[in-house]
């Protein structure tokens, strides 16, 4: 009988890490599903604003191509006169400049997505800002950061400093660079090492290759628990009977 319940325990482990596989095979398959799902292209209207969000104005567009690869196109407007200068106003106050985009993903609305960068950073640049958009596992778009392609220096980002305002086209436009910061996946644990060890511990189990080196408490402790119990039970009613 103990034989028979031993093996009765180690069937138990063995469909448990059998069902472990099975779910780690369905998150596996909806993850390469996911991966191919990550090749759809995005539309994003683009919007800036240089007084911290009280009024937008257009920017342009922006469309990636393929969100593995993050190869896009942008058709944007050059910066007017006065925007530049409404942009150096804000580095003259250590501001920020703030970009929104809405859009679409597979005909789905990608929602709101707000970001922002420091003035200075932005006009040291020379308007070079860098465009990361952040992918979840499904390959869904969840957010966007802003920054700039190149790091600035301190001598151009520090208040009262006059920047460049030239109005060449060249200096007016912007030249943005996509970066597609994919989700990670976690460790996936090696169920098939295990599951390999716990059958071949199973088998010389059952022809007797290894003898279990198990103490007499761990062999039995579900046999003996509910004697002890019992026991206790009974000692501890047996004063009361013998007082009646």
């Amino acid at each position: 009988k103990l034989i028979l319940l031993d093996s009765l325990l180690q069937e138990m482990v063995f469909t448990k890490t059998l069902l472990c596989c099975l779910v780690q095979l369905v998150i596996s398959l909806t993850l390469c599903r996911a991966e191919q799902e990550v090749d759809g292209e995005i539309l994003l209207h683009v919007q800036h604003s240089f007084d911290l969000g009280q009024t937008w104005t257009d920017r342009g567009s922006i469309s990636i191509h393929n969100t593995r690869s993050g190869a896009s196109s942008h058709d944007q407007v050059p910066l007017l006169p006065d925007e530049k200068a409404a942009l150096q106003e804000q580095c003259g106050v250590q501001g920020v400049y703030m970009v929104k985009l809405t859009g679409q993903q597979a005909g789905t609305d990608v929602g709101l997505h707000r970001s922002f960068t420091s003035a200075c950073m932005m006009l040291e640049a020379g308007l070079m800002d860098l465009l990361t958009l952040n992918i979840d596992w499904r390959g869904k778009l969840i957010g966007v950061a802003l920054g700039v392609q190149q790091a600035p220096s301190s001598r151009n980002t520090q208040q009262g400093i006059k920047l460049d305002l030239t109005p060449s086209q060249d200096n007016l436009s912007f030249k943005t660079k996509v970066v597609m910061q994919h989700m990670e996946n976690g460790p996936v644990p090696d169920t098939a090492a295990f599951i390999q060890k716990m059958e071949e511990e199973k088998r010389k189990v059952e022809t007797g290759e290894v003898k279990d080196n198990r103490s007499f408490l761990a062999k039995y402790w579900m046999y003996i628990v509910p004697v002890v119990l019992f026991m206790a039970i009974n000692g501890a009613a047996s004063p009361e009977g013998g007082g009646n």
